[in-house]
This record gives structure tokens, sequence and C-alpha cells, in this order.
């Protein structure tokens, strides 16, 4: 299968069903290629979109596209693209009109956004295709620029009824119907696994629209799915500078399909918006019709209930409103997406009526210059689609003869170089990055292998620049599991984790992420990357002093040079630790405390008391003997030792502090 984004030109010269010869690709999707083609029947240019082999080969989505193809050829319209033949098997193609107008994904990347005017109209006419579709049971469910394109009458019709259905139902889907069409402008219910209503191309039309005015897609994440997941549960906030399709616009992006409105009721509003909004000019288009009136009146309502573009009944003045048209080739102008003509600028007045652009005719030389550009810019963008089923056009060699291309694909890109130089061809390379790839690594191959390809061609090679680049997520000062989830779901990998003791940061809180190396990490890298992650074990604990005996005002000290705080529990009496001084800890001395902890402490009240005891008439020895037993110190006899004890002092019976002197009286 032809990669997304490169386009497929081995078809270029076959004849499909012994009708259609395929004369050139317009550019390939993620479902198909499509190409310019000759009716040989009726010898008329059509379109011809032909579907990728792996699509053709899903018995689901055979069975699926021969329903819708039979189905959407009886939805005629004038704003839908019209199915001429069908055909499945081998050849699983569609024929249908050709329009040479481009899209409006074209005009876009040209460069070109609408006012709110030509936005009206544009929205209008692509609601009338759905208005008709959703009345008859039909649901696009891939409504974008790429389809919505233009005649070159400037007429818009919407393309792929029917198609993406298939798609989505086919086995390329899973699970079944999950993510259908483009999920840049897929409403919620897409992501979501819902039923799909009609209410889901309202969404999408209001962030086509959105788009093609401010230039930006509301609601937009790093991914399909992240995207997906963003747009469940929250509203579209639609830009100020939509004007009067604010309100419109807002009511159609809401989250909850029941909210939005219907196709009709739509169009009921924006033409309330027109009111207030000046005249639109013709849009910028690609092979417009050199006859195709400068300024357009609004879309007025018809028998349907639809709309129609009615041209000024009034003379336009060509002079202040004049299109000088570039010289460039119907080809290369249908490739470019660009304007055959300049468009005015915001201000001018037409026939005294305000229309919503001017003209300044020295702007021709500098739009040419910048149609060059573009169409390189456009070769350029084949490797870079940010999402791949947007269509791409790409130059078309000649009629080829020489020897088939080998498979280059999976070789590293200097094999293929060599492989290369040794048949004769010229090596190209475009870059791009891919999940699960090598840098390097040849991804795929213009021309696919197989095809013939003369000497001295180039062969370009969609070569690796690695693995896609992922943000890395802000972890620093979260909880290690968190920070891992985080990791996790940006698609990197947690390689290790080293923990260290931080002063300051809580234990299991994220300190810095980096590569294992040590490098730093940059704020993006690729898909994959391994990366180390620092965690605080949190302050480390204190080895507690031995604080026995020491006073309350110094033990305070020593704990504070720790960041530990002292808790006084209790007081008791100590024979050997003097009052005020520490005599119990807990915990013990050299234990472990965590920083800004307490140790609990016990403070000495001092000696206890002891009461003197009753030494009367005894012998001074033996009263020395016993007053020292309870704790007090004899410090002399007053009178003659060897006479009993008359009386002490302290006297019997009173309470001492143990250890205090004590006197004993013989005498009178």
């Amino acid at each position: 299968m032809t990669m997304p984004g490169v386009t497929d030109t081995t078809l270029v010269g076959r004849v499909l069903g012994d009708r259609y010869r395929l004369v050139n690709p317009v550019g390939t999707g993620a479902s198909a290629t499509v190409y310019t083609a000759e009716d040989l029947s009726l010898e008329r240019r059509v379109a011809v979109k032909v579907l990728h082999s792996a699509l053709v080969n899903d018995d689901r989505f055979a069975k699926r596209f021969r329903n819708e193809a039979k189905a959407v050829a009886q939805l005629a319209h004038p704003r839908i693209l019209n199915l001429f033949d069908w055909a499945e098997g081998d050849d699983c193609y569609l024929v249908t009109e050709l329009l040479t107008g481009g899209s409006l994904r074209h005009m876009l990347d040209a460069g070109h956004r609408l006012s709110i005017s030509q936005g009206v109209v544009v929205g209008l006419h692509a609601l009338e295709g759905l208005e008709i579709a959703h009345q008859r049971g039909f649901v696009h469910r891939d409504i974008k620029p790429a389809n919505l394109l233009f005649g070159a009458d400037g007429r818009l019709r919407i393309a792929d009824f029917g198609i993406a259905r298939a798609v989505a139902e086919s086995a390329w889907t899973e699970p079944e119907g999950a993510l259908i069409g483009t999920a840049r402008y897929a409403a919620p219910e897409q992501g979501s696994g819902a039923v799909v209503s009609g209410a889901a191309d309202i969404y999408s039309l209001a962030l086509t629209l959105i788009e093609a005015v401010t230039g930006d897609v509301p609601l937009l994440a790093d991914s399909p799915i992240a995207t997906m997941v963003l747009r469940q549960d929250t509203n579209v906030d639609v830009p100020a500078a939509m004007g009067p399709l604010w309100e419109p616009l807002t009511a159609a992006a809401k989250a909850n399909p029941t909210h939005r409105p219907s196709a009709s009721q739509l169009i009921q509003a924006f033409h309330r918006a027109a009111a207030d909004l000046p005249r639109p000019f013709v849009l910028p288009l690609a092979n417009l019709d050199a006859d195709a009136p400068a300024v357009l009146d609004y879309p007025e309502s018809t028998s349907t209930g639809g709309t129609d573009v009615v041209v000024a009944d009034d003379d336009v003045d060509m002079t202040a409103l004049s299109r000088t048209p570039l010289h460039f080739a119907d080809d290369d102008l249908a490739a470019m997406g660009m304007a055959s003509g300049e468009q005015p600028a915001a201000g001018e007045r037409h026939n005294g009526e305000m229309t919503d652009f001017d003209v300044d005719q020295k702007l021709v030389w500098p739009w040419a210059v910048a149609a060059v550009a573009l169409a390189c810019v456009i070769v350029a963008m084949i490797s870079s689609q940010v999402f791949a089923d947007e269509s791409v056009p790409v130059p078309i060699p000649a009629a080829i003869d020489g020897p088939e291309v080998m498979s280059l694909m999976g070789m590293n890109v200097e094999e293929a170089r060599a492989a290369l130089d040794a048949e004769g061809w010229v090596l190209a390379v475009e870059r791009q990055r891919q999940s699960g790839s090598v840098p390097g690594e040849v991804l795929a191959q213009i021309p696919i292998p197989g095809n013939p390809w003369a000497h001295g061609q180039v062969v370009t090679l969609i070569v690796s620049d690695g693995p896609p680049l992922v943000n890395v997520p802000d972890v620093v000062g979260t909880h290690r599991r968190d920070a891992i989830d985080a990791i996790r779901s940006a698609r990197l990998v947690v390689a290790d984790v080293v923990e260290a003791f931080d002063e300051e940061v809580p234990a299991d809180e994220v300190l810095s992420v980096s590569l294992p190396s040590g490098e730093a990490l940059q704020a993006s890298a690729p898909e994959g990357t391994e990366v180390a992650l620092l965690v605080s074990k949190g302050p480390q604990r204190r080895t507690t002093p031995n604080l026995i005996g020491a006073s309350l005002e110094d033990a305070t000290a020593q704990l504070a040079d720790l960041d530990v705080s002292i808790a006084v529990v209790g007081e008791d009496f100590s024979i050997d630790i003097p009052e005020g001084s520490i005599i119990e800890t807990q915990p013990l001395p050299n234990a472990l405390v965590e920083k800004d902890g307490a140790v609990e402490v016990v403070v000495s009240k001092g000696k206890p008391f002891v009461t003197v005891p009753q030494t009367r008439g005894q012998d001074v020895a033996r009263a020395t003997e016993r007053l020292e037993a309870v704790g007090f110190v004899v410090i002399g006899v007053e009178g003659a030792p060897n006479r009993p004890v008359l009386i002490t002092d302290p006297e019997p019976g009173s309470s001492v502090r143990m250890g205090s002197e004590i006197l004993i009286y013989t005498r009178r």
C-alpha cells in the first residue's frame, strides 16, 4: 500500500474497466489515490478514486463499499459530488465528475483565508448538501477542507460520501468505528464508539469554517487520540473573529451531539448572520472561469430550503475590481490550489455597497513569485503531513522504460544508496519521523518496488529521522507515582529511578528528570526515549546527642542545630543530676530522629527530701552512722564526743534535702 501523503504513479496509463484511462494522479490519502482520467466511452474528463489494496482485500470493506456506492449513486444533488460509476474487485474505484477549482484545503494551504462573508457562502453551500443527505439517512463522517471541492464555476460540492463509513467499518478500524475520518475535524462521539449521527458532520463543518477564517483548528492536541480525548467533554471556544457566525458556530460545536442544531436550523442561523455582513467576493479558486462574477450576493433560500448563489444584477466595475490572471498551466494551478486571479482586499465599496476586499494592482508580480514558492513548499510537504489522509499533489514523470526498482524498505539509507548507485539511479531523500523506526531506516520509496525505472532517473526514499518527537512532561515537584504515569503517557520510558536525600523536598517527590547518562533532557524527545528520575528520600535523619546531665538551655541549643526540637514531658528527683538538668531522653542517645522531629526529656528537680531521724541518747558514732545512712553529711560534734547525743541541727523530724549538712550536739 502506498504511504499516505506519497502519490502513487504506478497506475498512470492503465485503462480501468475497459473505459477509464488514468492520466495524472492528483494526490493520495489514507484510503485511495485520485487520478484525472479520460472516459473513453463518452470522451470526457473524469476523476477516478482508486482505493488502496489493503482495503480492497478486506471482505467487510468490500461489502460496505458495495452498499454505500449503490446508495450514494442515488444521492444526486448540486452540492454533492456526482458519482458516475464504480467497480469492485482487484481494481476497486469510484468515478466522479472532475472539478478543476481545487478544494478548500488547497486554498488554505496556498495562504488564503476566507472573509466572514465568504465563510457564510461556503457554510451555506455545504449545509445544503448535508441537509439533503441527513434527511435521506446519510452521515458523511469526514467533513474537512479536503472534501469541500469547487468547480470552475465556483460552486461547492461535498466529496467522499459513503467512503468514510466503509473505511471505518473495515478491519482498518479497531475497535469498530472507534475513530472515523480525520481526527483534526472529528466530533467527540467519533472517538468514543458512540453512534454517529448527522450532528458529527455539523461539528466538523464548524471546525472547518473556523479554520478557513482564522487559520486555526480549535481543540487540537499532540496526537489524534489526545485530540479526541480533549474534545470529549469540552465545548469549542469559538473565536470572536467569527463575528456574527460566533453564535451559530458555538451551538454547532458543542461536545454533546444532542445540543447541536440540525443542518436546516443552521442554514436559517447563517442567513440571519449574513444580514450584518458585506457582500462577498468569489473565492480565489484554481482555474476559475474567466466570466465568473467578481462580487456575489448572498445565497438565497431555495424551494428545497437550501441555498443558491445569486450573481449581482448591477454591472461590476472591473477597473476597480481587476483580477489579473496568473499565467500558469491549468495542471500547475490545480496542483498548487492557487487562484486564477488576484483577490481584492478588505474595505472596497462596489457601487455604493461595502465589499470584503479591495484591489492593489501592484500586487500582481509578488503574487506570481509567491505562487512559484508555494509550488516548492507543496512538494516539500510530502513527508510532513500532520494528518495522513490529506491529499498532496506531486510532479509526475513521463512514461518510463527501464529495469524494475528493487525493494529498499527497511534498509539503512547508506545501504540503499549503494544499491541505487550500482543500478545507475539517482538518490533523493525526504526525511520523516515514524513510530518504531530507527534513524536512517528507509520507510518508503518512490517508485514502489517492481516499478520500471530508467537509468539516471531519481528514486526518492522516505528516510526515518527516528520516532516522532513528543513533549517531555514537567514532572519535577510531583509524586514519584504520578511522574511515572505522566512519562509513560507521553510515550517515554522510565529507565531508572535514583533516590537522594534532600533537606527541603519531601520524600517521593521528583527532584529532576534527565537522560540515563545524566545529560539534561530537552523540552521534546523522540518517542520511546529512556529517562531517569531523581527522587527525593526526604531530609536525612539526625543522630540524637547524649543530653543526660545537660542543662535544659544547652540541650535545646544542641537539638536546634540539628533542626530538632525539645519537648519537656516531666520532672523527677535525682540524686546525681542537679536541678534543671536532663535526667532522661526519648529516644535514647545515638538514636535516629526525623528532621523537624522532637526529643522528649525529663528534667531533674534536684535531690529528694528526707526526714531527720531521732538519735537522742545514742553515742556519737552510732548517731553518725544512722544520719549518713539516710544521706546527711555529719559536719561535727558540739560537746564531748564520748557523751550521748542530746539533739541534732536540723532537728529530728524535719524534712531536709538528701545530702544536706547536719551537726550533732552532746551538750546543751
